[in-house]
């Protein structure tokens, strides 16, 4: 019954996604494989401190500190943290979170302070509106929300 209940779910979702051209059915996702979600590894020079920025100003809870490898997690969002020595690494590592409501968010993280000065909120060509956030590392979180599914 689980099972069943979370196929409907999944194949409601994926005919909402814009990245997803045909209806998924349950019976497709029995025969083949099913990607459920990405989980980013982002490079940073301090794993802590990266999760208290996370915590503190992006609204994320910690999920576990290993020391040199760690992560956050908010609503069905994981990002995960592995140290590095290399500072150039997190200035070339980002990753795309889809988001709704996402004015509310971008306000919410405006007052903080954290918005990149070249990342400000906008409309997109292909359909998206996006902004970023850079960590203090310099890796880039967009927040992206699709036109019609949110505010």
């Amino acid at each position: 019954m689980v099972r069943k209940m979370c196929l409907a779910v999944t194949a409601r979702k994926a005919k909402l996604s814009h990245m997803s051209p045909r209806p998924v059915t349950p019976a497709a996702l029995a025969s083949h494989p099913y990607f459920a979600r990405g989980i980013p590894m982002l490079p940073v020079a301090d794993v802590r401190r990266a999760i208290d920025f996370y915590v503190d100003k992006l609204d994320f809870r910690m999920d576990f500190n290993a020391g040199s490898y760690g992560g956050v997690r908010r609503d069905a969002i994981e990002v995960h943290f592995w140290r590095t020595d290399d500072p150039d690494l997190a200035k070339n590592a980002s990753c795309r979170i889809e988001v709704t409501e996402i004015r509310k968010l971008y306000s919410a993280y405006r007052e903080r302070g954290v918005i990149d000065s070249d990342g400000d909120i906008a409309a997109k060509p292909w359909g998206t509106t996006e902004f970023t956030v850079t960590d203090p590392d310099g890796n880039g979180l967009t927040f992206v929300e699709v036109f019609g599914l949110g505010s």
